[in-house]
């Protein structure tokens, strides 16, 4: 059998009522050769009933099932599939996605016609809505908010043309494996700052347990100077639980994840000479979150904790970030992404 051009990874965490959905549009693909690692992180529902009534369907596509004793999180689970994949390119996907039938073919597309691009996002709109749009990218403003861009917007002809962008949607974007080796934290590595750990190379950083991870990897991207190219011929639709305007229907837990993360990724990626013409965007921000936190939200000063207890690792991940920043790239191409 041939090598496979594009490796899936599917994390899942009892998503059973989606992912046969999501599987079978994998099987529709066209023009790629595919193979499909799921990696389960310890689901208690029949996703692997699913996943095995798949296999009998599909025989010859190639499908890894990885089942976890727990769960490991959504960064470490996708490393997990990273490192048993074979693709020259990986697609991360989320078991709540399907995809029109060409979805990767159009990435793949995109990716052939420079090599400088590690990076393809397509058009995600919203499975609940298909008429608004989910995601087209990510957008990161001064203040450092990363968000989706689009997300909610009517999707009526509005980002209709490809275009170069700051970063991808985790929930299904195409990465160059190159990229994702030139980026990783390798285990040699980390054993020289973890020990008592077993590590292992790490694609996304483990850290982030889930959430703001692919606003992480994008940044990091950018900084080595690779490329990160939307196009709106790749049409998926992601099923999400939460967006913009639903706070409080987020449980505590993934708000404390995604706080803390955000100061994880601040702390590795920023660099002085992009950091100081947003400092009072930044430092505004950060006293509006103060403030909203003292007033409606106390227990996420519990974030402090959690980045004290993490400053080693961070500190060294960010050395380790910084030594793959491209020094050649001036600061002007990065501070045209903080809009």
């Amino acid at each position: 059998m041939s090598r496979p051009i594009v490796s899936v990874i599917i994390v899942n965490w009892n998503g059973a009522n989606y992912l046969e959905t999501c599987l079978v549009s994998l099987a529709r693909q066209q023009h790629c050769r595919l193979e499909i690692l799921i990696v389960d992180n310890a689901s208690t529902d029949c996703s692997s009933e699913v996943v095995a009534s798949f296999q009998m369907q599909h025989p010859k596509l190639p499908v890894i099932f990885i089942r976890n004793a727990q769960n490991e999180g959504f960064c470490r689970a996708n490393n997990q599939g990273i490192r048993a994949s074979s693709g020259e390119f990986v697609l991360l996907l989320n078991a709540d996605v399907t995809l029109q039938p060409l979805f990767v073919a159009k990435l793949l597309q995109v990716m052939r016609n420079d090599r400088k691009v590690g990076i393809v996002a397509g058009k995600l709109l919203s499975g609940l809505d298909p008429q608004k749009i989910d995601s087209t990218g990510i957008v990161i403003y001064k203040n450092r908010r990363a968000v989706d861009r689009g997300q909610q917007e009517a999707d009526d002809g509005r980002y209709a043309e490809q275009e170069e962008i700051f970063g991808a949607s985790g929930a299904a974007c195409l990465y160059r494996r190159a990229m994702l080796e030139a980026l990783k934290y390798s285990r040699k590595e980390l054993a020289e700052f973890q020990p008592t750990d077993q590590p292992h190379d790490e694609y996304l950083d483990e850290l982030f347990f889930a959430y703001k991870e692919d606003v992480d990897l994008s940044w990091r991207a950018q900084l080595a100077g690779w490329k990160c190219i939307y196009t709106p011929e790749a049409v998926g639709y992601h099923f999400r639980k939460w967006g913009m305007g639903k706070r409080q229907q987020i449980p505590k837990w993934v708000r404390r994840q995604s706080l803390k993360n955000r100061y994880v990724m601040l702390l590795k990626n920023e660099r002085w000479n992009t950091l100081m013409p947003s400092l009072l965007p930044v430092i505004w921000f950060e006293l509006l979150s103060l403030g909203y936190m003292l007033i409606r939200e106390p227990y996420l000063f519990a974030v402090i904790h959690d980045i004290v207890r993490l400053w080693p690792a961070i500190k060294q991940k960010r050395r380790l970030t910084q030594q793959r920043a491209c020094r050649s790239e001036a600061p002007e191409r990065l501070l045209h992404w903080f809009q």
